[in-house]
């Protein structure tokens, strides 16, 4: 099994999405979609879940839908190392 690691960006990424939740939504809003990209790292990281090939970034980058956002990550030997976590609207090779 491998774990999974969150870059600075995707750190930053999460944080955002959270804060955009609670000020659009709610705090119980917020920690619910938190929660469930949460669910989606530790389903990479068991191999129940996998992503697609992202043809327009990086070799070896894959993309997996959570809600209304993508997790853009690479798969390593012992690690899925989370790249950024996008919304469905941004421009993701602009991002990369």
């Amino acid at each position: 099994m491998a774990a999974y690691r969150l870059s600075p960006q995707a750190r930053r990424d999460l944080e955002g999405i959270w804060r955009y939740s609670w000020e659009r939504w709610s705090k119980d809003q917020a920690d619910h979609y938190y929660m469930a990209i949460i669910e989606a790292f530790e389903d990479l990281e068991a191999g129940r879940k996998a992503g697609r090939p992202l043809a327009i970034a990086k070799r070896g980058y894959l993309s997996l839908a959570c809600g209304s956002h993508f997790i853009i990550y690479a798969q390593r030997k012992q690690t899925v190392e989370i790249i950024r976590i996008l919304h469905q609207r941004m421009n993701i090779g602009r991002h990369l």
